[in-house]
């Protein structure tokens, strides 16, 4: 267990926060840092130490002993062993905090040239940029496969509903194909959004750059894998929460996909219509009524879409500030919107083997 240590904004010789103060402020945050995101950060933090090693800043002893140290902290991150705790606030200042007791002043050095600000952005683009292409790749092989099924049961006649009422003849293939070309959409809009998300701001420093030091911006964006730098330090410090909005708006397409489809599945496998089944793998049961196939998946899954949409809507709330306009939301409420975002696409994909359709 590190021992406490001022905060990174804190002077040397400061009294140190209030414990309600540190508590009401930090909240849960601290924990979403410590079991999500340290990796990202961590990614981040070796590519700004290369960067400072090329601009003479660190020697390649001092650049060996943090790369060392990284390292290190994933491993222990990874077996459970590295923790981040509210006295610390956040993951960048657990790295820091790690990397100073155990190797001295160079934990330190490694802050030079960028700020808390910078890190979180950097931080949470690349955990959005790597959910949103894990998305785009399940909405894709989403699709495929429910081409394949479209394919097989085109014919299959079926009644088209409106306002829970029989309407007009239908088929399978046109009900399944529907869900079909809107996940082909969904690919499309987040294929949009990842080209929107993939610029770095790792160099902003607290939204204004860094006069005196010349940092070589371009190193850390090829370090990274970003397709570009986000070049205007005060846009990089405006698009906090508009990025993620702008990610969660195009996942949330696949969220209203499977929250339908789970919909139709539900009115779908009663037995008073009986179209369709899964197989008992995917359907849990009543301890008391032993006849009974409960469909819990789609249950949660309808639920989740309609309660996606409130946590999105938080993002769209910009808190005004002199210069810069901010999304009030914490880490945990961001987590939680991503969760959900990306939670559709995965539950959604992973029954179409035991589909069946009764004719």
């Amino acid at each position: 267990m590190l021992s406490p240590m001022a905060k990174l904004w804190q002077p040397a010789d400061g009294q140190g926060l209030h414990a309600l103060v540190e508590e009401y402020t930090v909240g849960e945050d601290y924990r979403i840092d410590g079991e999500h995101m340290l990796p990202y950060d961590l990614q981040a933090s070796e590519a700004h130490a290369e960067m400072l090693h090329a601009i003479k800043v660190l020697t390649a002893e001092e650049l060996a002993t943090l790369k060392k140290a990284l390292h290190e902290i994933e491993l222990l991150w990874r077996t459970g062993e590295f923790k981040v705790t509210r006295s610390m606030e956040d993951g960048h200042t657990a790295i820091e905090q790690f990397i100073t007791e155990k190797y001295g002043d160079v934990g330190k050095k490694i802050h030079t040239g960028r700020s808390r600000n910078d890190q979180s952005l950097t931080m949470v683009l690349l955990y959005a940029l790597y959910q949103t292409r894990e998305v785009k790749e399940l909405a894709d092989k989403l699709a495929i496969a429910i081409d394949a099924k479209v394919e097989r049961h085109q014919d299959v006649p079926m009644p088209g509903y409106t306002h829970m009422q029989r309407a007009m003849p239908a088929t399978v293939g046109m009900w399944l194909g529907a869900f079909g070309a809107g996940y082909k959409d969904a690919a499309h809009m987040v294929s949009s959004v990842i080209f929107l998300l993939d610029q770095n701001p790792l160099g902003s420093a607290a939204g204004f750059g860094i006069n005196g030091l010349q940092l070589q911006r371009e190193t850390t964006t090829k370090l990274l894998g970003f397709a570009r730098t986000q070049e205007n330090p005060m846009y990089c410090g405006l698009s906090r929460g508009m990025f993620e909005n702008a990610a969660l708006q195009a996942m949330s397409l696949c969220m209203v996909l499977s929250s339908r489809f789970a919909t139709d599945m539900m009115m779908f496998t009663q037995q008073e219509t009986g179209f369709f089944a899964l197989s008992d793998r995917y359907v849990t049961g009543s301890s008391i009524m032993p006849q009974k196939k409960n469909y819990d998946l789609f249950e949660i899954m309808r639920a989740n879409g309609r309660f996606s949409g409130p946590c999105r809507c938080r993002f769209k709330r910009p808190s005004l500030d002199l210069g810069v306009a901010t999304t009030e939301i914490t880490k945990t409420q961001r987590r939680l919107s991503w969760r959900l975002a990306t939670s559709a696409p995965k539950h959604f994909g992973c029954f179409w083997k035991w589909f069946q359709i009764y004719r």
